[in-house]
């Protein structure tokens, strides 16, 4: 049984990596499309069209597709006062009730956006602009990043059970700049 968790493991991981790539490519033409169009604007008076649209279509990708990376390495911001001087076990049910709140949350909001997903495909919903960029591709995309969390969620919340029944804190990865 640990073999098949750690293979699968390995592909969760290797799937959250994708993702930060790909957000990084995404964050990477967000920039590129600003300096393109200021570039346009103030040497031919011409910009890139849609270029707002796109940059903020853009930012999907780049905040949704990271959120299962950050939460491997426990990197979401965590207000520490009143739980510094708890127990680990204790520290494990919140860390289980934590992930609860947090794929409910995230988990609410990417149904109510996928439902929509095959009205806007039938309906060619686009959003204005001389581009006319259809609506659904990004809906797709949050999809993604939230089902990715959502599986991350479920190992955070198997390990913080773990660690409340065991009173012993699971093998997590560290995350150190430049290393992976």
């Amino acid at each position: 049984m640990t073999r098949i968790t750690a293979i699968l493991e390995r592909v969760l991981q290797l799937v959250e990596n994708l993702a930060v790539a790909l957000a990084c490519l995404a964050l990477l033409l967000m920039g590129g499309i600003i300096t393109a169009s200021v570039l346009g604007r103030q040497l031919f008076l011409r910009p890139i069209p849609d270029d707002l649209l796109m940059v903020g279509l853009l930012m999907v990708p780049v905040i949704a597709l990271p959120l299962a990376y950050i939460e491997r390495y426990r990197g979401h911001i965590s207000v520490t006062i009143t739980t510094d001087w708890m127990g680990t076990r204790m520290l494990g049910l919140l860390r289980s009730l934590g992930a609860v709140c947090m794929g409910v949350f995230f988990g609410g909001i990417a149904w109510m956006i996928v439902q929509r997903v095959p009205q806007d495909i039938a309906r060619g919903t686009f959003h204005d602009g001389v581009f006319q960029i259809p609506a659904w591709p990004m809906k797709i995309v949050f999809a993604i990043g939230i089902a990715v969390f959502l599986v991350r969620l479920c190992i955070s919340f198997t390990q913080g059970l773990v660690t409340f029944v065991t009173g012993q804190e699971p093998a997590t990865p560290v995350y150190r700049h430049g290393e992976e």
